[in-house]
């Protein structure tokens, strides 16, 4: 053992007696621990190993580690009598510490390797996606037949958070891009008289695109991460298998009150978002562009009709269904600790905004063929 026989400790020296073996680790480091408060008030410490003929490999990086936090302390630290071995044992390890570790290039059929798990592991994800959204949907069916099973407390608590508490940015935000885009679009459409037309293409960009989109963007970011950190954390605290075993539906007491106060908010939240950002840019127009308020509502009303602003808040509708659904499924799908919980709140608002954006696309594809004097 290395006890005081083969380590001793006096004034600024510390003296090995023998060879330090590697079955003496634990020993040599309760000795350092027991001193280093010592050595640190001292100063300086002097390593003798004039009576030791060498050491083994795990005790010198031991000492090496422990020589190394005392310098960066600010500590002296030298050696006193070591043999050739010794030192050319501490030289090995000092250039060791020193060494970049090199990298290493991964073959090119790794990179096809990771691309092909990355996109089975996506596709993997859209499937359990699609299943969970399928049995949420269910669950929500069932509550249409019998409303008195909805978590009504819950779903107007939802509400609040989801909706209430997201006016003041879905109001900002969509009315600081309408000045904006409002603005540029002036601008270059006044170089060809052509600035009258500036409201009708404020009126189709902020109620077929901007509106819904920025609104589902915003909520998702709100409310799709707040869902998934709420039920991963109930995940690792084992809150959702204690509900299981007390025979709840963890489809209908947990995520279709999320969903159903979104299907009743995003409506109203896309429609603020339209009027805001038609504004914005009715703003821009009256001061930078000398378009009255009133040239600016009346070229408006010629352009939009009243399925341009309901088409926007019924793709409300669908975004509400991914959002809840997403935000859930991450959270559902927590293991581990307090990291998993961010890491599913991350991919929550990304895999969210992702589907939203592929949802808006196909159904900007239908609105074509639907809405009057826009069939291709």
């Amino acid at each position: 053992m290395a006890d005081q026989k083969k380590l001793t400790y006096s004034g600024f020296t510390m003296s090995v007696h023998g060879v330090l073996e590697d079955d003496e680790i634990d020993s040599i480091r309760d000795f350092l621990d027991e001193h280093r408060r010592s050595i640190y008030d001292a100063g300086k410490l002097v390593l003798d190993f004039s009576d030791s003929p060498g050491l083994d490999t795990v005790p010198a990086v031991v000492l090496y580690g422990f020589f190394k936090e005392l310098s960066r302390a600010g500590v002296k630290v030298s050696r006193n009598g070591a043999s050739d071995v010794i030192e050319k044992l501490f030289s090995t390890l000092a250039e060791f510490d020193k060494a970049e570790p090199r990298r290493t290039r991964m073959p090119i059929h790794a990179h096809f390797e990771l691309l092909g798990r990355n996109v089975y592991e996506f596709g993997k994800t859209l499937s359990e996606l699609g299943h969970f959204m399928g049995e949420t949907l269910s669950a929500f069916a069932g509550m249409v037949i019998h409303p008195l099973k909805v978590r009504w407390p819950m779903v107007f608590y939802y509400m609040e958070e989801s909706g209430y508490k997201a006016i003041p940015i879905v109001a900002v935000l969509p009315w600081l891009l309408g000045v904006v885009l409002g603005y540029q679009a002036g601008y270059q459409m006044r170089v060809f008289g052509a600035v009258t037309f500036m409201p009708a293409l404020i009126g189709y960009s902020i109620t077929w695109e901007i509106g819904p989109m920025l609104a589902a963007v915003l909520v998702a970011g709100r409310s799709g991460s707040a869902y998934a950190a709420e039920i991963g954390t109930m995940q690792v605290r084992e809150e959702v298998d204690a509900l299981r075993v007390m025979g709840f539906d963890v489809f209908s007491y947990l995520v279709t009150p999320k969903m159903i106060a979104l299907l009743c908010v995003m409506p109203f939240l896309v429609l603020l978002a339209n009027i805001t950002g038609i504004f914005g840019g009715l703003l821009a127009g009256s001061l930078f562009l000398d378009l009255s308020p009133g040239t600016f509502v009346s070229e408006l009303g010629k352009a939009l009709i009243p399925l341009d602003i309901l088409w926007g808040m019924l793709k409300s509708v669908v975004y509400a269904v991914i959002i809840a659904n997403v935000g859930s499924y991450m959270g559902m799908k927590v293991r581990g600790g307090a990291a998993a919980v961010g890491k599913a709140t991350t991919s929550a608002v990304v895999l969210s905004i992702f589907m939203v954006i592929i949802a808006d696309a196909l159904l900007s594809l239908l609105f074509i063929h639907i809405r009057p004097g826009l069939s291709m």
